[in-house]
């Protein structure tokens, strides 16, 4: 249940509607079970989404991600195209219960705020101060990241990280650019930044390296000069290359010691898109990012990343989803013989699971920092 609070920006009425409102709670719950309630907040989480069915689904993710990270939750909604209104505000209480007995155990609350038009402006104005003290704050922005906007520039200074999700950005390569921005001279320099996409990406990133742990592959890997990435197009926009191509190639340059070409290979109408890195050796890498059907697989997604060595000995070295879509695979072949590697379930972790797992780290990212900056060379 929300429960409208009348003066918006007053943080003494806020914090006394919420207790009363914990104290209900707690109370109900005795009359039904005779059990305590804990009310626990162990950090902020601030999230801004743009449109009312983001809301609905963050409102959603918060009652699983609160019973692993029990936080007060700020919702931002902040609706620019819409008649000028004023912020609303309401409080609301997230209760996990036993799962045996269905008694309620433990309470966090959620504030959510909602401004049309042009006060949306004023939307950190009224959510930083409701920010509990002395805990870490997380900020979770479901939408175009531009840190020239006041409202982002504000909300970022207050923060410790940024988690934002690259499968939900609408013009893909501009928002990746947009990202990387954060990254630029030391305003920042105190937030961490982290893509739930990134995270989605963490088998696909353990199996490449998997194949460089096997003495007998390494001179051949050295030698590759080619790479095919095979991924479905975003939802967004069906002409662009998903942010997980560019991310994983990024990743693969950055760890290899690729450096981008000066000279890159002109892009023609509707081909994939082709970039050409030089090796640590000063050999010549051509990357094809190749888009393809999506048969059932999510969009976005990767569906294999190929290295190939042309030279001398040929060979390939070979991530995958499988058939089913269910596992994802690799395997080497070195002329006509194959070798199969390690076989891992796909996890379709939940936001909330994804969520939960970037609000138990602080510190930056480098390997994401570093896998951006060349994947936005490349779009660039």
């Amino acid at each position: 249940m929300q429960i409208p609070v009348g003066k918006t920006l007053d943080v003494e009425v806020v914090e006394q509607q919420l207790a009363r409102l914990w104290l209900e709670t707690a109370g109900q719950a005795r009359e039904e079970s005779d059990a305590a309630v804990l009310r626990a907040r162990v950090a902020n989480l601030l999230v801004f989404v743009s449109h009312e069915a983001a809301l609905v689904e963050s409102h959603a993710i918060f009652s699983e991600l609160t019973a692993i990270h029990p936080s007060r939750i700020l919702t931002m909604t902040g609706l620019r195209e819409a008649a000028d209104e004023d912020i609303e505000m309401t409080v609301a209480t997230i209760c996990q219960t036993d799962k045996r007995t269905g008694a309620r155990r433990l309470s966090c609350e959620e504030i959510t705020l909602k401004a049309c038009g042009k006060f949306v402006a004023e939307l950190p104005s009224a959510a930083l101060p409701l920010l509990v003290p002395d805990l870490p704050t997380f900020l979770w922005w479901r939408t175009a990241p531009d840190v020239a906007e006041k409202i982002f520039d504000t909300v970022l200074r207050a923060t410790d990280r940024l988690v934002v999700d690259s499968a939900e950005f609408l013009d893909p390569s501009a928002e990746l650019i947009a990202t990387n921005r954060i990254f630029a001279g030391d305003k920042y320099r105190h937030v961490g930044v982290s893509d739930l996409n990134w995270a989605r990406l963490t088998f696909w990133r353990g199996l490449l390296a998997d194949f460089y742990d096997v003495a007998a592959y390494r001179s051949l890997l050295d030698r590759v000069d080619q790479v095919q990435v095979d991924y479905v197009a975003p939802e967004s926009d069906s002409a662009a290359v998903a942010p997980q191509a560019w991310l994983i190639v990024g990743w693969l340059a950055s760890r290899l010691g690729w450096r981008l070409a000066e000279k890159q290979p002109k892009k023609q109408r509707d081909q994939d898109v082709v970039v050409e890195f030089e090796s640590s050796l000063n050999s010549q890498v051509l990357v094809k990012l190749n888009r393809v059907e999506p048969h059932e697989r999510k969009p976005g997604r990767l569906v294999r990343v190929e290295l190939r060595s042309s030279t001398d000995q040929a060979a390939s070295f070979k991530v995958k989803r499988s058939d089913d879509n269910l596992h994802i695979l690799a395997e080497a072949t070195m002329g006509a013989e194959t070798q199969r590697g390690r076989v891992l379930p796909v996890r379709n972790r939940s936001a909330a699971q994804l969520l939960g797992r970037e609000m138990e780290i602080l510190c930056n990212d480098d390997l994401y920092q570093q896998a951006l900056e060349i994947a936005v060379g490349m779009i660039g």
